[in-house]
């Protein structure tokens, strides 16, 4: 699974805050970033849901193999008991 860099995104954010800080100094009422405000909150909300995803997925991943490795663990000691029983009789 391939994920968001951080550095590509906070790239992009900070250029969108550096463009908004341009649009406010420059004053001119007939450049309106709202679109591009817009969209970069947009994005930071995307990218915020992203990070809480990936952690569930990591929590997930890491709540799976602990399982799987305590039941094949369990599984391979009753296996190892029927092997060694099968053998005395």
């Amino acid at each position: 699974m391939q994920g968001i860099e951080p550095k590509l995104h906070m790239n992009l954010t900070s250029r969108v805050e550096y463009y908004r800080l341009l649009i406010e100094a420059a004053e001119d009422p007939e450049s309106q970033p709202s679109d591009v405000i817009n969209q970069i909150s947009e994005l930071r909300h995307l990218y915020d849901e992203y990070l809480l995803n990936k952690k569930n997925l990591e929590n997930s991943i890491k709540n799976y193999r602990e399982y799987h490795n305590d039941l094949r663990k369990k599984l391979t000691s009753r296996l190892r008991e029927l092997r060694r029983k099968a053998r005395q009789k």
